[in-house]
């Protein structure tokens, strides 16, 4: 059964996801420049792997992570295991990227990266056995070997992919409500992308466009993070609370999330530090956060929480953190309270 359509209801089925084999996604070089760390750019490169050691490592912590919400009563599913590096690919640590699930619909992102047009492999035998258990399957429709990035240089305060298809990834929305869904448009996701995504969810889930102060936007879920139904931490740098008086966050208590810390261990390859806020709510008491973020802990204590600290630093190199890590399937949306463990 798939059923989920917020972000903080108990947790009872979650995919967990997988580093195995996973690779620098070689990409147009103007993506590369709009979305990554600058010292980190020329590690995109055609069939360039992560180091093996972090790709170890990123895979023990994620296995850390199914058996800590094992112990706490949810079903964990895992990815099938793809060689990425003959399918010009990435990995599939990141469910959160490639699939949208929004009650009891499994929506196919059209992702902008040629790299990630195969992932859906990984997740295929978890899509079937969905769909036989009656979610509504909706593939993405669109030709994912077409590149959307635009041609000529990079305006500066624009994105780098214009219209050329539809292209949206799932963690640049959040889930507010059965009717509610909050997004941005970003490097990965234009304009049509977000019709497309509406016309999947239809006239009865409305799609609302944030606008975070963020040049290199790729993915929300480092930028605004609900815990529970009206309370969201969100990205000081990025946000401004008053720019949400028209948006349905307008009556949410907003918390700012700590500045990060310079973290200890791998580079951040892909990302900002800022994955100090990409959490897992796993019901309205408990919280993954990473195992060295004592700042987040001390902060998500003071809000009521009771942290679940796991170490994920060498998942953090490969992209992500925990809400990348994992797609949520099923959440009892009709009660509240702890699981157990």
């Amino acid at each position: 059964m798939v059923d989920a359509c917020d972000e903080w209801s108990p947790l009872r089925e979650v995919v967990v996801g997988t580093a195995y084999g996973a690779v620098f996604p070689a990409e147009d070089r103007r993506m590369v420049e709009a979305t990554m760390p600058a010292e980190h750019w020329d590690a995109f490169r055609p069939g360039h792997a992560f180091p093996p050691d972090v790709v170890l490592e990123a895979d023990r912590e994620l296995q850390g992570l199914a058996e800590l919400l094992e112990r706490m009563g949810c079903l964990v599913r895992r990815p099938r295991r793809v060689p990425w590096a003959g399918l010009a690919g990435y990995c599939a640590a990141m469910p959160r990227d490639a699939l949208l699930v929004m009650g009891d619909r499994v929506i196919e992102a059209p992702m902008a990266w040629r790299s990630r047009r195969h992932e859906l492999l990984a997740y295929w035998p978890l899509v079937q056995e969905w769909r036989r258990t009656g979610a509504r399957w909706m593939p993405s429709g669109v030709d994912l070997d077409v590149n959307p990035v635009r041609e000529g240089p990079v305006i500066e305060d624009s994105w780098v992919i214009g219209e050329a298809r539809p292209a949206w990834d799932a963690a640049d929305f959040l889930r507010l409500g059965p009717r509610t869904v909050v997004g941005q448009l970003s490097h990965v996701t234009n304009r049509s992308g977000v019709e497309h995504l509406r016309q999947r969810l239809g006239p009865d889930v409305a799609v609302h466009l944030l606008r975070p102060r963020d040049r290199h936007a790729m993915h929300i879920d480092a930028t605004l993070c609900p815990l529970r139904e009206r309370l969201a931490l969100y990205n000081p740098e990025r946000i401004d609370p008053g720019d949400l008086a028209r948006t349905p966050l307008a009556d949410w208590e907003l918390v700012p999330a700590p500045w990060p810390d310079p973290a200890p261990g791998p580079p951040l390859y892909m990302t900002s530090a800022w994955l100090n806020m990409n959490l897992l709510v796993v019901d309205d008491r408990h919280v993954v956060v990473e195992a060295e973020d004592v700042k987040v802990q001390e902060l998500l204590a003071s809000l009521g929480f009771t942290p679940l600290p796991c170490p994920f630093r060498h998942v953090q190199a490969l992209g992500g953190s925990f809400h990348c890590a994992t797609l949520d399937v099923r959440r009892d949306r009709h009660r509240t309270g702890r699981l157990s463990g």
